[in-house]
């Protein structure tokens, strides 16, 4: 909770959203998507979590290579007015980045053969949710949450750059956080 209040007073004011369980073949997606919500919202934080750790490295490497000011939480970094991105290569916080963001993509769907991520971490904790086509083992979940209207599916950076513009409104992330929040109390 601490950590939490913490990173919200440095992050206040700024609009975040959160790439959650990203493949490194998602990540230019990403990126794509960070960059033309960015030309709107000013100061635009996206908090990018690997669904594997271990490609960090990689990750801070195609993010450097595209000129985003990064800070990585692993060696310690905590953002400041110039960050871009947030690279959040460590196991155990997603409850923390699910409370900091007011939306979040769920990775591990744009592209298949992973079958996406649990949609009730996030709905749980209060984000909205953009998810890819490629949800097959939580369809059903998925479905829940998008006729509920808490979850919005995209399929490109196009797609995920209009989604994010109209989700970070704080009325239609609300509207979609409450939404999720309700369907997850009662699944």
């Amino acid at each position: 909770e601490q950590e939490r209040d913490e990173m919200a007073q440095v992050l206040a004011g700024r609009p975040v959203w959160l790439a959650a369980m990203v493949q490194v073949d998602e990540l230019p997606t990403a990126m794509a998507a960070y960059r033309e919500v960015a030309r709107m919202a000013l100061r635009l934080l996206m908090i990018v979590v690997p669904d594997d750790e271990t490609d960090g490295p990689e990750f801070l490497d195609q993010l450097s290579e595209n000129g985003l000011q990064v800070a990585v939480w692993s060696e310690g970094e905590m953002p400041d007015e110039n960050t871009q991105v947030l690279l959040a290569d460590t196991w155990g916080e997603m409850g923390l980045w699910y409370r900091l963001a007011p939306v979040t993509f769920m990775g591990s769907s744009l592209v298949a053969g992973y079958g996406g991520r649990d949609p009730y971490e996030p709905a749980a904790l209060g984000s909205a949710i953009l998810y890819g086509p490629n949800v097959g083992r939580y369809l059903t979940a998925y479905s829940r949450f998008a006729t509920a209207g808490a979850a919005r599916i995209v399929k490109d950076s196009e797609s995920l750059a209009s989604a994010l513009q109209q989700c970070l409104s704080p009325d239609q992330a609300a509207l979609m956080a409450t939404a999720g929040w309700t369907v997850a109390s009662e699944g």
